[in-house]
């Protein structure tokens, strides 16, 4: 396997096949992380608000500052010869905690000759992107993993919205009491057995629509004022919410059976890095991996459960005859995975610790290396000479001729609840055009 997730700690040589002239490091590396974390972290683009600090404690506490509500429709105010009546208006407070995670991410050791012979071309430059891009994925699956298990909402194509569901943060084994449970997840897309209940149909321009009208009419969500985290704001974000879901629900809307009633669909391409707008009101960002699951288990031709019913599928495997990742085809396929989540998202649904390199300082060629040595980031990627050595005879010894070198980062993750009702998650069922017209 050519990754291996969450251990405690594991080293071995990677396989050099040729070297080129070793050049610098630092700038380069760090740009090819700029532009990785842009491309790879969504949601922090969205909700990346906290900054990071190093060794900061284990929980983070968040107050929101709460106006009064509109206690009124008609308005009757008294006569300019008459006392005037008054309205008195106090401001509340709303607390939420999070705590805040840790995880280690680095690669194999490679030897680095005194000479300044290395894999440079590809072997450095590539390994730096494959940590830098599996950083960002990881904190973009923490964001959603924790929005989903937040959300008192959610809403099923076909059926609407359901109110009033679990909060409790769940684990991987899908069972905490009170969470999003596997059980839960299966009962709430079969709709109980109750018939006109649970997800009925694709994500269409119809759900769609009603989806928007209920968060920004019936939750009273913000939208969003532009994006988080990039090398440059995002105007087409500003003003509207975000629609985040597959390409292939989002090639699926050409064929959608309303699109030609709904004649003012604006599907033009917006500069910067989202797609385009729907109905002038939101902003479409496509996901390489949605959340995808069945209801019953998934199992492989032997019958071994591969993954149980109502837990995410992995969207992609390894394959040890051609040493190739490949996509995963029961994660693409729609037998195996009929089920996929999408999200609406309003501003201040929650906020998160931004993770990567400041993009705007690198995206100018007037950064300084004085400057440069200063920074510190979260996930910062660095280049180290700090290891053991395995001899042949299975002796240990520092590395003190700094012969063998590895990446290494530490990544902090936090996630801080803000308004619950300002986004839900969209179960769709997954579909496809049919290669003929009807």
């Amino acid at each position: 396997m050519p990754v291996l997730y969450d251990v405690v700690s594991s080293y071995g040589n990677a396989v050099i096949q040729s070297n080129t002239l070793y050049q610098q490091l630092p700038f380069y590396l760090v740009k090819n992380e700029v532009k990785t974390f842009m491309q790879k972290n969504i949601f922090d683009q969205l909700y990346g608000k906290i900054d990071w600090v190093a060794n900061q404690g284990d929980t983070m506490k968040g107050v929101t500052p709460q106006r009064s509500p509109v206690g009124r429709s008609f308005f009757f105010p008294n006569q300019i010869a008459i006392l005037a009546n008054k309205d008195i208006y106090t401001v509340t407070e709303s607390q939420e905690t999070g705590q805040v995670k840790a995880h280690k991410y680095e690669s194999y050791q490679f030897n680095f000759l005194p000479s300044f012979q290395v894999f440079w071309d590809t072997y450095l430059q590539f390994q730096d992107k494959v940590i830098a891009e599996n950083i960002a994925l990881s904190n973009n699956q923490f964001i959603e993993t924790n929005m989903w298990f937040n959300a008192s909402n959610v809403y099923l194509c076909g059926t609407g919205l359901v109110s009033g569901c679990p909060t409790v943060m769940g684990n991987a084994a899908g069972n905490v009491a009170g969470s999003k449970t596997a059980a839960w997840l299966v009962a709430l897309v079969a709709g109980n057995g109750s018939a006109g209940t649970g997800v009925q149909q694709n994500l269409r321009l119809r759900d769609l629509y009603r989806a928007q009208m209920l968060l920004q009419v019936d939750l009273a969500a913000p939208s969003f004022d532009g994006v988080k985290n990039m090398e440059k704001d995002n105007e087409g974000v500003k003003g509207k919410f975000v629609l985040v879901t597959s390409a292939e629900s989002w090639l699926n809307f050409r064929y959608d059976p309303d699109v030609n009633v709904l004649k003012s669909i604006n599907l033009d391409i917006l500069f910067g890095d989202f797609m385009g707008s729907l109905f002038g009101l939101m902003t479409v960002k496509c996901t390489q991996f949605p959340i995808r699951f069945n209801t019953i288990n998934t199992v492989d031709g032997a019958g071994n459960v591969l993954w149980a019913a109502g837990t995410p599928i992995a969207p992609e495997i390894f394959n040890s005859t051609s040493n190739k990742w490949e996509p995963n085809p029961y994660y693409t396929s729609l037998t195996s995975a009929p089920y996929e989540i999408s999200w609406l998202l309003g501003a201040d649904y929650a906020k998160t610790i931004k993770v990567g390199p400041p993009p705007r300082e690198f995206a100018t060629t007037s950064m300084s290396g004085q400057k440069f040595y200063k920074m510190q980031w979260n996930g910062e990627i660095r280049l180290t000479d700090q290891v053991i050595i395995t001899n042949a005879d299975g002796t240990f010894e520092l590395n003190t001729y700094g012969e063998q070198l590895k990446f290494q980062s530490k990544l902090t993750h936090g996630y801080l609840v803000g308004e619950r009702r300002n986004a839900f998650p969209i179960i769709q069922e997954r579909a496809r055009p049919a290669l003929q017209s009807a």
